[in-house]
C-alpha cells in the first residue's frame, strides 16, 4: 500500500512545524481557570526565597520565623510543604500576632500583575 507523496509531505511538515514551536510557559499552563482567589487586603507582597528547612523564610531579604501552623498555598491554591518551593516566587503573606509567618499564597502571573490595596 503506497502512501501518496502529498499526504506524506503534509504529515512530515506538520510534525516538523510542531517540533519547531517553542514550549508553552508552564506558569500560564498551571494557572487555574476557575474563580479568582480572595487574598486578604491586609496581606503583604514580596518575593520568597526557597526555604532552607530551618524553620525560617526569607521574603524580600528579611528573615521571618515560620509559625508551627503555617500554610503555604501553591498557585493552584493547594497546600504545599515548604521544601516543595524550589525557586524564588512572588507571594502574598500574613504574619501572626507574634510576628511569625502563618499564611503564604504563591501568586499566579495574573494575580501578581493585578493592583493590590495598600
Amino acid at each position: 500500500m503506497d502512501i501518496p507523496a502529498a499526504l506524506l509531505y503534509t504529515i512530515l511538515s506538520s510534525v516538523a512545524e510542531m517540533a519547531m514551536e517553542p514550549a508553552p510557559d508552564p506558569l500560564i499552563l498551571n494557572e487555574p481557570a476557575g474563580l479568582a482567589r480572595a487574598l486578604p487586603d491586609e496581606a503583604r507582597t514580596g518575593v520568597m526565597q526557597p526555604p532552607t528547612g530551618d524553620g525560617f523564610l526569607i521574603i524580600d531579604g528579611q528573615q521571618w520565623r515560620l509559625a508551627p501552623t503555617a500554610q503555604i498555598r501553591s498557585r493552584q491554591n493547594l497546600i504545599v510543604m515548604p521544601m516543595q518551593v524550589q525557586s524564588p516566587v512572588e507571594v502574598v503573606y500574613l504574619p501572626n500576632a507574634s510576628g511569625a509567618i502563618h499564611r503564604v499564597w504563591m501568586l499566579t502571573p495574573s494575580e501578581s500583575s493585578a493592583p493590590r490595596p495598600r
